[in-house]
């Protein structure tokens, strides 16, 4: 199961109704986190996610709307006793970053912290579940976005073949669908006999801050749930071109274009106080994010 969850959907500063952008994508229970502003320890505990659960980081770029909560997540995971490692991924200089605040306030992190600085089309490995490629993208610093693709699953079991073989049901039935070949009255019997073509895993799109560019298409093209950057109306473009930032339309008009089946806007103005309505556009569902909104995939 996917779930998304928008902690922070604000650009620039704080407000009182948008916060610092974070959003957090939890995948059977682990929690990926894409960028860390200010105050998102405050934004996971209203959402009731467990610190724990949290496996891995990734930062866009060193904003600090999207940066400036990360230090402080980091230190109350050691305060709450964590041993389990943590993967962070961010731009060059992330680990200096880290080590020179750790040690300007003599601290220390009581866990396994592994700190990958990525390059432009890296792909993470996080392990069975899914895989991470870094797509650059265009703004005023250096940026990249993220696609999360959850790796194919194993297909359907065909009881019914199984019944054929004369397998009962029972332990052998969970080998085969973990992959394994088993033996029975004397005869290998091979996991592609009982079990049905492997699952696309859903891929989600994580692109901001950016301004139209190649690699919002690259991850568009690829992506059943885009998250885009939407920090302007179309009326205020001439700001969003001079922040390098995009509008509305312009994400709506990509996700058009590329099919993706889903687009979740966030990193709003503060110049904004309304909340903008949700709206399906030619198939496309479009859902503009608040802060602490839970989306099931």
């Amino acid at each position: 199961m996917l779930e998304i969850i928008t902690l922070g959907t604000g650009a620039a500063v704080p407000g009182l109704f948008r916060n610092h952008s974070s959003t957090a994508l939890a995948h059977n229970g682990d929690i990926t986190l894409f960028d860390c502003g200010e105050a998102t320890q405050h934004q996971i505990q209203k959402v009731r996610l467990r610190h724990s659960k949290i496996k891995s980081i990734f930062i866009s770029h060193v904003h600090g709307d999207h940066l400036f909560g990360l230090l402080g997540l980091l230190t109350t995971l050691s305060l709450n006793g964590r041993e389990t490692p943590l993967l962070l991924c961010g731009p060059r200089g992330i680990k200096d970053y880290i080590a020179y605040n750790l040690k300007f306030i003599r601290g220390e992190l009581l866990y396994p912290l592994h700190i990958r600085e990525v390059k432009d089309n890296d792909v993470i490995d996080l392990g069975p579940l899914a895989e991470v490629s870094v797509i650059p993208l265009k703004h005023t610093v250096p940026t990249c976005g993220f696609l999360y693709r959850e790796k194919d699953k194993p297909g359907k079991f065909d009881i019914e073949a199984a019944r054929k073989l004369g397998l009962p049901p029972g332990p052998l039935y969970g080998k085969l669908q973990k992959g394994q070949n088993i033996e029975f009255n004397g005869e290998v019997i091979e996991p592609s006999r009982v079990m049905g073509p492997p699952r696309k895993g859903i891929s989600v799109g994580y692109a901001l801050d950016t301004e139209p560019c190649q690699g919002t298409h690259l991850i568009a093209e690829h992506s059943d749930v885009l998250i885009h950057d939407a920090t302007y109306k179309d009326e205020d473009q001439a700001y969003a071109r001079r922040g390098k930032h995009s509008t509305h339309g312009e994400a709506i008009d990509l996700a058009l274009k590329q099919g993706v089946k889903r687009l979740i806007l966030t990193h709003f103005s503060q110049r904004y106080l309304e909340f903008f309505q949700n709206e399906n556009r030619d198939g496309l569902e479009i859902v503009y994010a608040y802060d602490g909104m839970r989306l099931l995939l």
